[in-house]
């Protein structure tokens, strides 16, 4: 997954200039962490400098660039929400041609990084061709579920231990497939567990923080499960963590959609992934609504969606008390 195998590096060298780009915020950390470690080893932050272009300009770090460094073979300048090189509007007009001339012949003595949170750059700028040309311009992509289940197997095999795949599945979920939270979990349960033992999903569920959409699964598992009682319990918890109904109401809307369609595509003999992507879901959401819906026919299906439509349109236009008009639902889903 471009970690571990230091594309920061050219002919194992660093460069001068680097564009970090693209929408995973831990890959793009890992990458900045990793230059600034290259490029001082000894720590020494005096000649680390970190500049936002929200709050100062491209000449101050191309300033900084050119200033020799004191105590380090390197002076090295981050340099963040460098939006001229995006199609983004800009706050602030830079001097983008001092940059373009720059790039030709950096300060061999600096290295110069802009790291901007963007899923592409404006190609069509003089700039960002000069950069694509003479600098090293890495691209932090999101993850695919398979990169991710990859990764996390990797770290379980370095300590010998063992995790199912629906624990996986399981974890990845929770995690809502970010890559950052994914590696603070998975460290933690790594800890939990010794060395060379099975991490069982009971494990996974007690120490890893439940979403509001996993939380909203589970209600409807009860709802499923005719359990009025816990689902009431479960939205008075929900309330009082500051989750309004309104919300909670819409994130049921999906998941019943989701069981509604996975059991009408299931029977026209689409797979789980097949249908995660006609129907734009995570994989997972889309397991467990298939196995949720055989619980119901497509009729009751199509009622449950009409209630949650009513209740919606009730608590929207102010025809009842939303808590009332909410248990009154949960109680009507129940009895389906």
């Amino acid at each position: 997954m471009c970690v571990l195998n230091e594309p920061w590096l050219h002919n194992g060298k660093l460069s001068n200039v680097y564009v970090l780009f693209g929408t995973e915020k831990y890959l793009l950390e890992t990458w900045e962490r990793a230059i600034i470690k290259a490029a001082n080893p000894s720590g020494d932050q005096f000649d680390v400098m970190q500049l936002d272009l929200h709050e100062t300009s491209l000449d101050t770090a191309l300033d900084e660039a050119e200033t020799v460094p004191f105590f380090s073979e390197y002076r090295t300048v981050i340099v963040k929400h460098a939006q001229f090189l995006t199609g983004a509007k800009e706050k602030q007009k830079q001097n983008v041609e001092r940059l373009t001339e720059y790039v030709l012949q950096p300060a061999p003595y600096s290295v110069l990084v802009f790291v901007i949170e963007a899923e592409k750059l404006d190609e069509r700028k003089k700039v960002v061709k000069r950069l694509k040309e003479r600098a090293i311009v890495l691209e932090a992509k999101k993850p695919s579920q398979s990169e991710l289940m990859r990764y996390v197997g990797d770290e379980l095999n370095r300590r010998s231990q063992k995790m199912e795949r629906a624990t996986v599945e399981r974890l990845l979920f929770l995690c809502q497939d970010d890559w950052g939270k994914l590696v603070r979990e998975l460290e933690k349960l790594q800890l939990y567990a010794s060395d060379g033992a099975d991490i069982p999903i009971e494990i996974v569920n007690d120490l890893v923080p439940r979403t509001l959409e996993d939380n909203v699964f589970q209600l409807s598992e009860f709802l499923v499960a005719r359990r009025a009682d816990a689902a009431l319990r479960l939205v008075r918890d929900l309330e009082k963590q500051g989750q309004e109904l309104i919300g909670l109401l819409s994130l049921l809307a999906r998941q019943y959609r989701n069981m509604y369609l996975a059991k009408q595509l299931t029977e026209k003999g689409y797979g789980e992934k097949q249908i995660a992507s006609k129907i734009g879901a995570h994989p997972y959401t889309v397991k467990l609504a298939s196995q949720a819906s055989r619980n119901f026919s497509e009729a009751q299906l199509g009622r449950s969606l009409t209630l949650i439509a009513d209740a919606d349109e009730a608590m929207k236009t102010g025809r009842g008390d939303k808590q009332v008009v909410f248990d009154t639902l949960v109680c009507q889903l129940t009895l389906l």
